[in-house]
């Protein structure tokens, strides 16, 4: 008969215990035993330390069989394999430079070799970048011969194996950690160096027959990749006795992100005369991907099946597959004005760079372009920045505060910053207003309360003495509430719509909305709302303002902020809309009170 006393919850070792004791003492061939004092307790101690390691190595080998719950590196890649993922390598940092060569004899054009090294420094680190193909100059102005050129951070190394088919459990693992995939290139020399064939990459087996030279490429276990080869029938099968030379760069990750000075050695295809200039800082490096990131990335790589459809599909292929990028943000042509059908708009934020260069725009292109549908255009754009101002009115408490306004007001900068690094500072983000209140009011102890007001800002750069034809478009509905007609010359005008000073006819002047729908350029010299023109129309409901034949003499700055007061409390971005707070929109006012 079954007993019952057992209790199969607890899995500590006092619970272990006291249920084998529990069932021992229900047993009558034990009810004259002292559990505690006799020699049993001993063997009681034994199995419960058995049961315990046999129940937690138990746990540990069931938590691994998951992705979700597994904790090993080695675990999640066979995990994510199933899925067909491949993690990302190490990527190098790249930059684009222009270097002239002026030769020291008489000659028709200069080689730059693969491999070319050219140095620079990061802090006190110095790195080595190289280029990733030969390039041949043939024309010259005024004897120097200069190209572009770009250049990626780490050097290359080769690992060679040798095809040996009687051995089953041959493979042909990548031995370096931090190698950089997008440049490997694989050769086969087979019938003793005679014949050398050159196998590419493949990622699905979409267009590959039993001919195709191709390698697929997999994660492995310690942080390395390992190469696969195809059967005769998806992909060639290399004889046996080949020689397999594997070529990548081997680099440092994200350390030489930033690199703004390169040299070379002085020798350059035998040219000793070599003059480097930068065009784009270096940008892009990364290490290879965490563990969270594979957990997130692999289900909804699969979800994608290697294909873009919906807008996330987009969005997800570009960030798991370009780790520079930042954030990024697809939507449809519907959703422009005017609609746009057929296309896709596509705007990237990288890490480390302002704007998306040109040669990466054309590699994103080219990377969705056989994951896309043929009757869809991809289209970039640049990202746009929707700024917020935030003006506080902070109470604190001076009876147990000993801080100082002003280190108060430190504190809740640091507060706010935070917020917009953690929340915001990105495509399709959402401000919660209570959220940001609350956040404010646990900067410190001392702050009983706070009175916020929020104002979305975009930025506009009128050429100066020219009539500019504007559109300003927030993007959200805008506030209507019971502003007055500025032709009353009242002082209560720019209900929602309002701006930073600019110079116009000789005045320092604004331009303010009358909250019936028309923008208004006043003089802000006067207490009044004085008029000087009608310049334009505002969208309350769309949240879109046209500015008609919009001129300035002059306006202090890079720009001229445009303010809006949202409808919603919460403010969000659409788009190809940036959603961030700077640290000069952050206005505070500090309220001492006594509690």
């Amino acid at each position: 008969m079954s007993n019952t006393s057992i209790d199969l919850v607890g899995l500590d070792f006092n619970s272990i215990k006291l249920n084998l004791k529990n069932y021992l003492k229900n047993n009558t061939s034990f009810k004259d035993i002292d559990f505690e004092g006799s020699n049993i307790s001993v063997l009681l101690d034994i199995l419960t330390y058995n049961t315990y390691l046999n129940s937690f190595y138990t746990n540990m080998v069931a938590s691994e069989m998951f992705l979700d719950s597994a904790q090993l590196r080695d675990s999640v890649i066979s995990h994510a394999k199933m899925l067909n993922y491949t993690p990302r390598s190490f990527l190098s940092s790249k930059a684009d430079i222009r270097v002239g060569i002026t030769p020291s004899s008489n000659v028709s054009n200069v080689l730059i070799p693969k491999g070319t090294v050219f140095t620079s420094k990061v802090g006190s680190n110095t790195f080595s970048f190289s280029t990733d193909s030969n390039q041949i100059i043939n024309f010259s102005s005024g004897g120097i011969f200069s190209t572009t050129l770009e250049i990626y951070e780490g050097l290359y190394v080769t690992d060679t194996f040798v095809i040996n088919y009687s051995n089953n459990n041959q493979r042909f693992v990548i031995s370096n950690q931090t190698v950089d995939t997008t440049s490997l290139t694989v050769n086969v020399y087979e019938d003793n160096g005679t014949n050398i064939l050159s196998y590419l990459r493949a990622e699905n087996l979409f267009g590959i027959t039993s001919d195709s030279k191709i390698f697929f490429l997999q994660a492995a276990e310690n942080q390395q990749y390992e190469i696969i080869f195809g059967n005769n029938v998806f992909g060639r099968k290399p004889k046996d006795g080949s020689i397999i030379v594997a070529e990548y760069r081997n680099c440092n990750g994200e350390l030489p992100n930033g690199a703004t000075i390169f040299k070379n050695d002085g020798n350059i295809g035998g040219h000793s005369n070599v003059v480097v200039t930068t065009i784009n800082k270096s940008y892009g490096g990364s290490i290879n991907e965490s563990i969270e990131s594979i957990r997130f990335n692999a289900p909804r790589n699969y979800q994608t099946q290697n294909r873009a459809v919906t807008a996330s599909d987009y969005e997800l292929l570009l960030k798991s597959n370009f780790p520079e990028i930042e954030s990024v943000s697809a939507y449809g042509g519907e959703l422009v004005d005017p609609p746009r059908f057929g296309k896709v708009f596509i705007a990237v934020d990288i890490k480390g760079a302002d704007g998306v260069p040109l040669n990466k725009v054309l590699t994103y292109k080219d990377f969705l372009k056989d994951r896309t549908p043929l009757s869809i255009d991809t289209v970039f754009v640049n990202p746009d920045f929707l700024y917020v101002q935030v003006v506080s009115t902070i109470k604190y408490n001076v009876n147990i505060s000993s801080k100082l306004a002003n280190d108060l007001k430190t504190l809740i900068l640091s507060t706010i910053s935070k917020y917009n690094l953690d929340y915001l500072n990105g495509f399709k983000k959402t401000l919660f207003y209570s959220k940001l209140l609350k956040e404010i009011d646990l900067s410190d102890e001392s702050i009983v309360g706070n009175s916020t007001e929020l104002r979305a800002i975009r930025t506009i750069n009128p050429i100066i003495n020219f009539d500019n034809n504007l559109l300003v478009d927030f993007g959200f509905e805008l506030s209507s509430g019971d502003g007055v007609n500025l032709k009353e010359d009242q002082t209560n005008y720019g209900y929602t719509i309002t701006s930073t000073s600019f110079k116009f006819n000789n005045y320092m002047c604004k331009i303010v909305d009358d909250s019936l729908g028309k923008l208004y350029i006043i003089k802000t010299s006067s207490s009044l709302a004085e008029t000087v023109k009608e310049t334009g129309t505002v969208n309350y409901k769309t949240g879109i303002l046209t500015l008609n034949r919009f001129r300035v003499n002059n306006f202090e700055g890079s720009s001229i902020k445009i303010y809006a007061k949202p409808k919603s409390k919460d403010i969000y971005s659409n788009k190809n809309s940036i959603l961030t707070i700077k640290d000069e929109d952050i206005i505070l006012s500090m309220l001492p009170i006594k509690i």
